[in-house]
C-alpha cells in the first residue's frame, strides 16, 4: 500500500499530508516512523521475520520517496548502528543485501547540496568495522555473480574447450541443424533488461571505495595469492572473489551498454567504469590486482560481441581484465549519442594503469595492440563523426585526455611493454594512425580555445598541445625512417620501424613531467534515480 500510494508521483508535502492527516503533523509522525524502525531493527530480541519486515518497509519507503523532502527525516536520526547491527549479527546477516541497499540510498539524500547534514555519508568515510566490510563484499559477491550468469544464460560466451569443439561440430552435422548458426551477438531485445536489479548491490560498494580507505583492504584480502590455500569458506567454493566479480560484471555491462541506449544501462555503465576508476587510483587495489592470479580464480570477460578479446592466460594478473574492460567500452559504444563523460572515465583508468605500471617499472604482460587500436579508433571515430555527434559537451577534454593518454605510453613505453615486439607494435600503430592523430590539431582548434579567465581549462589545452606536439614528433621520425625505404607491405613497415627501434633506441626521450596525475574519480550522484527504482522493483 505504501508504495502504491507514494507512486502517484506526489510532491514532498503532499506525502506528508496523507502519512499525518496534516502537515504540521509531520513531523511527529515521521520521527515516529523512523523511531519504530531503529527500534525493530536494533532490537536483537525482536522476531527475525519482523526486523526483515520492518527493514523492506525502510528501503521501499525511502526508494519510493527518493529525493523529497520526507527523506529528511531519516538524517535526523542515525539509523546506521541499527542497520550496522543487522548485518554484522548471524542472526540478520542474511538481510546483508537490503541492509547495504538501505545504507547506500540513505547515503545519497540530496548528496550534492547537503552531504555536511547526512550523518551516514560521515558514518562510511569513518567506520573502522572491517566485520560489516566483509558483510557487505560476501553478500554483494553473491548478487553481482547473479547477475552475471544473467547475461550468460541469454548467450554462452564461455571459452571453447577442444571436447566442446567437437561436440558442436557433430550437432551442426545433425540434419535439422546442418544449416542453423549460433548467433555470437545476442538480440537486443534479449538484453533490454539487463544487467538484473541485483546489479544495483554494486552501489554501496562504490560508496565504501571511494569514501573509505580502509575497504579497498578488506576487498583485496579477499582475493587469494596462487600459492595460497584453499579457503574453507563456503562462499569461495560459490563465487569468486568480490573484486574479480566486479571486473567480470563490468565486462558485460561495458559491452552492452548501447545495445539498448536506455537511461538505466547507460547509467549502470557509468556507475562500473567509475568504480574501475577508484580501483585504478588505489595504490594497495593496484599492487595486488598487478600480481598473477590463481588459475582457479580466473575472471569471466564477456565474449558476446565481435571482436573477441585474445583468449586470456588462466594465470594473468586482474589489472589486464580492468584494462579489457576499457578495451571493450572503447569498441562497442562508439554511437552518433555519445556517453562523453564515461569515454572521459575510462580514457583517464586507462591513463592511470600506465601511470602506475611505469612508476613501478612493471612490464605487464598483456595485449597491448588492442588497447592502443581501441584508442586510436576512438580518435578517428571523434575526427570523422564531430559534426553529428549528439552530447553535452566535453568533446575537448575527452580528446585531450586521450592525447595525453598516448604521450605518456610512448613516452614511457620501454617501461611497462613486456617485450620488444609489444614495443614495436605500438609504435607501427602510432605511425600508422598518425593521419588520424594529425586531425585532431584541427578538431581542437574548431571547439574553441578557452578564455584567460578559465586558467584550469587553459592549463589542460596547453598540456595538450605540447602533448599531441610530442606524439606527432615521434610518428614523424618513424615516417621519416619509411619513406625513403619504400615499403611494400605492412609487414615491410613494420619490419623497418622494428629495425630502427633496436639500432637507435625509442625516439620518445621527450622531457614532461611525470608527477602522479591528479584523481578523477567523481561520485556517481546521478545514479541514485536508477538505484531507487531497482530497489523498489526488488522488493516487489
Amino acid at each position: 500500500m505504501l508504495r502504491t500510494v507514494i507512486a502517484k508521483n506526489l510532491a514532498g508535502w503532499e506525502v506528508m499530508e496523507i502519512f499525518a492527516n496534516r502537515v504540521n503533523e509531520a513531523d511527529r509522525v515521521f520521527m515516529e516512523f523512523v523511531g519504530m524502525i531503529a527500534d525493530v531493527l536494533g532490537d536483537d530480541d525482536a522476531p527475525e521475520t519482523l526486523r526483515h519486515q520492518v527493514l523492506q518497509l525502510a528501503v521501499v519507503f525511502t526508494c519510493s520517496i527518493s529525493q523529497l523532502s520526507p527523506g529528511a527525516y531519516f538524517l535526523r536520526r542515525d539509523l546506521f548502528p541499527c542497520i550496522a547491527k543487522v548485518i554484522t549479527s548471524p542472526d540478520t546477516q542474511r538481510f546483508t543485501f537490503e541492509s547495504s541497499l538501505l545504507l547506500s540510498i540513505l547515503a545519497n539524500f540530496h548528496k550534492s547540496d547537503a552531504a555536511k547534514l547526512n550523518p551516514y555519508l560521515q558514518r562510511i568515510r569513518d567506520t573502522q568495522d572491517t566485520e560489516l566490510m566483509h558483510k557487505i563484499c560476501w553478500a554483494t559477491g553473491f548478487a553481482l555473480d547473479a547477475a552475471v550468469k544473467a547475461y550468460q544464460e541469454i548467450s554462452d560466451d564461455s571459452i571453447p574447450t577442444f571436447a566442446k569443439s567437437v561436440g558442436a561440430l557433430f550437432t551442426s552435422l545433425l540434419p535439422d541443424r546442418a544449416l542453423v548458426m549460433q548467433p555470437l551477438d545476442p538480440p537486443r531485445e534479449f538484453l533490454k533488461n539487463q544487467p538484473i536489479e541485483a546489479t544495483v548491490s554494486l552501489l554501496p560498494v562504490f560508496e565504501f571505495l571511494f569514501f573509505n580507505p580502509l575497504f579497498a583492504q578488506v576487498l583485496v584480502d579477499m582475493i587469494p595469492t596462487p600459492d595460497s590455500k584453499p579457503s574453507d569458506s563456503k562462499q569461495s567454493a560459490l563465487v569468486p572473489p568480490l573484486a574479480y566479480n566486479i571486473l567480470s560484471l563490468s565486462s558485460y555491462v561495458l559491452t552492452h551498454a548501447s545495445s539498448s541506449a536506455s537511461p538505466r544501462t547507460l547509467a549502470y555503465a557509468n556507475l562500473a567504469l567509475n568504480t574501475l576508476l577508484v580501483m585504478s587510483e588505489n595504490m594497495h587495489i593496484m599492487s595486488v590486482f598487478c600480481k598473477p592470479t590463481s588459475s582457479k580464480e580466473a575472471i569471466r570477460l564477456c565474449r558476446q560481441r565481435l571482436p573477441l578479446l585474445p583468449v586470456p592466460s588462466p594465470t594473468r594478473a586482474p589489472i589486464c581484465a580492468l584494462l579489457d574492460c576499457c578495451v571493450l567500452w572503447l569498441r562497442h559504444n562508439l554511437h552518433k549519442q555519445l556517453e562523453v563523460y564515461t569515454f572521459t572515465t575510462c580514457i583517464w583508468t586507462c591513463h592511470r594503469v600506465i601511470w602506475y605500471l611505469q612508476k613501478e617499472r612493471m612490464r605487464l604482460e598483456y595485449d597491448w595492440l588492442e588497447l592502443w587500436k581501441a584508442v586510436v579508433g576512438l580518435l578517428g571515430f571523434l575526427s570523422s563523426k564531430l559534426d553529428s555527434l549528439i552530447t553535452t559537451g566535453g568533446v575537448e577534454r575527452l580528446i585531450q585526455e586521450t592525447i595525453r593518454l598516448l604521450d605518456l605510453a610512448l613516452r614511457r613505453a620501454d617501461l611497462f611493454l613486456p617485450t620488444p615486439t609489444a614495443l614495436d607494435e605500438f609504435i607501427y600503430e602510432v605511425v600508422r594512425s598518425s593521419a588520424v592523430i594529425r586531425k585532431q590539431t584541427l578538431v581542437l582548434q574548431s571547439l574553441g580555445q578557452p578564455t584567460s579567465a578559465d586558467r584550469g581549462a587553459s592549463l589542460r589545452s596547453d598540456s595538450a598541445s605540447k602533448a599531441l606536439a610530442r606524439v606527432l614528433s615521434t610518428a614523424a621520425y618513424y615516417e621519416g625512417k619509411l619513406a625513403p625505404a619504400g615499403p611494400r607491405s605492412a609487414k615491410d613497415a613494420f619490419r623497418i620501424v622494428s629495425k630502427d627501434i633496436e639500432q637507435n633506441g625509442l625516439h620518445s626521450a621527450h622531457d614532461a613531467d611525470d608527477t602522479e596525475p591528479p584523481k578523477h574519480a567523481e561520485d556517481v550522484v546521478s545514479f541514485i534515480r536508477v538505484a531507487c527504482a531497482d530497489g523498489l522493483a526488488l522488493m516487489s
